[in-house]
C-alpha cells in the first residue's frame, strides 16, 4: 500500500514511521502545512502520526491553563482536511497517538486535554526517564504490553467508533469503526519491532 502521511511545522515526521511501513513491504509520502496539494486518488490510504496537542477549539473546548504542548494549528488544519477527504473517499484512514485523538475529534468526539490534571493518570514518563510502559487489554480478551508517550487521550467516542482496547486504569487506547476503514491506537507501533500487525492487521 502507498501512504500519505501528515507532518507538523514544529519538526519533521521521524523516519521511523516510513521505515516501520517499509518493513511490511508499504510505501509513504509526508506532505507539511503549506506543501504541494496532492491528490488523494494516488494513495490507498492515511496514516495520521503522533505528534503535540489538538487545539481545544476544535471540541468546543478552551485551553487549560499550562497544560497544552506544542500547538500546531496549520497542523490541525491539515489533518483535519486530508481525513475528511479520505474518508470521504472510503479509503482506509490510521491514527496513532495524536492521529487517533484527531480521527475521535473529526467523528464528534471529544479528549482529555490533560490526564494528569484532569484525571489524575501518568501516561508519559517525565522528561529523561525511559519510556512508560503498561498492559492494555483489548476487545477479545488479549493483553498487550504497549509503549505510552502521551498527556492527552480520547475521552467521549467519536460517531460510529467503538474503543477496541482500554489500560487498566480505562483509557481508550484504541478504535476501530464498524466498516474497518477506521483503525487508531493511542500507543506508537512503529517504535516496536514489528509492531504495526495491530494497527494495519496479521495479514499485512
Amino acid at each position: 500500500m502507498h501512504f500519505l502521511l501528515t507532518g507538523g511545522t514544529l519538526n519533521p515526521l521521524k523516519d521511523e514511521y516510513l521505515t516501520a511501513l517499509a518493513q511490511y513491504g508499504h510505501s509513504g509520502v509526508v506532505i507539511y502545512p503549506g506543501g504541494m496539494v496532492l491528490s488523494v486518488r494516488d494513495f490507498d490510504a492515511l496514516l495520521l502520526p503522533g505528534g503535540g496537542d489538538i487545539h481545544p477549539s476544535r471540541f468546543g473546548m478552551t485551553l487549560l491553563d499550562n497544560r497544552s504542548e506544542t500547538l500546531d494549528m496549520p497542523r490541525d488544519e491539515l489533518e483535519f482536511a486530508v481525513l475528511d477527504v479520505f474518508l470521504r473517499a472510503g479509503k482506509p484512514v490510521f491514527g496513532i497517538c495524536r492521529g487517533m485523538q484527531v480521527i475521535n475529534i473529526a467523528l464528534g468526539g471529544t479528549i482529555w486535554q490533560d490526564l494528569p490534571s484532569q484525571c489524575g493518570l501518568i501516561h508519559a514518563a517525565a522528561e529523561g526517564e525511559p519510556p512508560l510502559r503498561h498492559r492494555v487489554t483489548t476487545e477479545s480478551g488479549d493483553r498487550l504490553l504497549t509503549n505510552s508517550y502521551h498527556h492527552q487521550a480520547v475521552k467521549d467516542i467519536g460517531r460510529g467508533l467503538r474503543v477496541t482496547a482500554r489500560s487498566d486504569d480505562g483509557i481508550a487506547e484504541a478504535l476501530r469503526d464498524d466498516t474497518e476503514q477506521i483503525r487508531a491506537v493511542q500507543w506508537h507501533p512503529e517504535k516496536e519491532e514489528r509492531g504495526l500487525w495491530v494497527l494495519l492487521g496479521k495479514e499485512n
